[in-house]
């Protein structure tokens, strides 16, 4: 795949999107030692904490991945007892995936945790600031969700 040029500007949103990744790493390593969970696995039980009952396809869509990937994620989590998949009730041939006591315990947990590290790396960015640092993910988020949507469709053309 031949590389597109890229703009100062680019470049340089990369560069602080890298370095901006990079300070979430202490509270990442800790989680992950402390539940032995990975970072998507965590993200999968939230998403399931914010709507239980999802299926594969909802949750690969929400996790920016394929539905084998969500699979995969879905088998650990449920040989370690977090998740319970059960047969959904309108259509037999689908699954909906639901929180078991221990995996909601996780995500309520950890969730806070997680914001209060995020607001102390926020604490010396004024009010004006962290309002355009909103902004500005916000429309990041949108555009990676329709460049991630678009790249999963060639990837899965039943999605």
């Amino acid at each position: 795949m031949k590389r597109q040029p890229r703009t100062p500007e680019v470049e340089r949103a990369i560069t602080a999107l890298f370095r901006a990744s990079a300070l979430l790493d202490p509270i990442r390593l800790t989680l992950w030692d402390r539940e032995n969970l990975t970072v998507t696995q965590l993200r999968l039980l939230g998403h399931l904490a914010e709507q239980e009952g999802l299926s594969n396809a909802e949750l690969a869509e929400r996790l920016y991945v394929t539905r084998p990937s969500v699979s995969a994620l879905l088998e650990r989590l449920e040989r370690g007892g977090f998740i319970r998949r059960e047969v959904a009730p309108n259509d037999r041939r689908s699954i909906c995936i639901w929180l078991e006591p221990r995996g909601r315990a996780v995500v309520e947990s950890l969730r806070e945790e997680l914001r209060e590290y995020a607001a102390g790396l926020m604490e010396h960015m004024s009010p004006a600031e962290l309002n355009d640092f909103a902004r500005s993910v916000e429309r990041f988020v949108e555009s990676g969700s329709l460049r991630r949507k678009r790249d999963l469709q060639v990837e899965d053309p039943d999605i």
